[in-house]
């Protein structure tokens, strides 16, 4: 990562570091995504074995979903992106920004879904511990992002805190096709951006926090994970992607049809979700599945 230049921005770079002695360039952004899957996993099985469920068994549902979500994430990228398509090895390929993560996160919803029911788990009990894990994940896949160069924002000659990527990266060479005017002779960064990655990363964390929060006041099974869900599809969609270059056009008014589906998505979210907190509030024995049941592992001999 390149120092500030006043006045310019940040000028980043895709490579976190190189291994000494073999010249092996570590990316920054499969770096992060490790991070994040391997977070993801010690978290959600932390919080799970908090709840009573058996972690060792969610474990291997935690694998699962996400083998299956991270291939189906990559195929419905490659619907919309066919010229990508190089045979049945490119499902497996998961290259930078190659990836669909609304089509991940339904798949690994159902793939979760489909276990936790056989292994008669309560569903909503384990994505209450699973949220401040996917929300932990955006923040550091994101932060990957922002080395790499992924979901760069809009041109942002005015702000102060603009950031700036390098030569080769999606940023420079989208100015240089489109906003070439805009570059001075021998240009070795691209133009000032608004920094989304940051912005997203930092609205994650938010959501991360507000998981946490939630978690200590718990009325019914699904509180976490409903309203953790409902911040991130709003941060994403209304916050985030109005700021990013590759935008959606506008066409319901100022808004795309993908944000139209998230702003009705999250009013049906927070409606089931308030919903269920009266309901909760007006039933002093509501059940309480995160203390307890026959799914709990039995506890450990003294």
């Amino acid at each position: 990562m390149g120092a500030l230049d006043r006045g310019q921005g940040f000028a980043l770079s895709p490579v976190l570091f190189t291994v000494p002695g073999v010249a092996w360039e570590v990316s920054a952004y499969g770096f992060f995504m490790g991070l994040a899957l391997v977070t993801g996993w010690l978290f959600a099985l932390g919080f799970a074995a908090k709840d009573r469920l058996p972690a060792d068994r969610l474990g291997t549902s935690y694998v699962v979903a996400l083998g299956v979500a991270l291939v189906g994430a990559r195929a419905a990228w490659l619907f919309g992106n066919p010229e990508a398509w190089t045979g049945w090895g490119s499902l497996v390929t998961l290259s930078q920004g190659g990836l669909s993560p609304a089509a991940g996160l339904v798949v690994a919803v159902v793939v979760s879904i489909v276990h936790t029911t056989r292994m008669k788990v309560p569903t909503m009990v384990w994505f209450d511990a699973a949220a401040p894990a996917v929300a932990l994940g955006v923040a550091l896949e994101r932060i990957g992002a922002l080395f790499g160069g992924i979901g760069f924002g809009r041109y942002a000659p005015d702000f102060a805190l603009a950031i700036r990527f390098p030569m080769d990266s999606p940023a420079f060479e989208a100015h240089r096709r489109g906003l070439a005017q805009l570059m001075p002779a021998g240009a070795m960064e691209s133009l000032p951006v608004y920094p989304t990655q940051i912005l997203a990363a930092t609205l994650a964390l938010v959501g991360l926090g507000l998981a946490l929060w939630l978690r200590s006041r718990r009325r019914f099974a699904g509180q976490v994970c409903l309203a953790t869900v409902a911040w991130l599809v709003a941060a994403r969609t209304l916050i985030e992607e109005p700021l990013r270059a590759d935008r959606a056009e506008a066409s319901i008014g100022p808004f795309s049809p993908g944000q139209v589906a998230a702003a009705v998505l999250v009013i049906a979210l927070m409606a089931v979700w308030r919903s269920r907190l009266l309901a909760a509030r007006a039933d002093a024995k509501a059940p309480r599945p995160w203390e307890g049941g026959p799914w709990s592992p039995a506890p450990a001999p003294k």
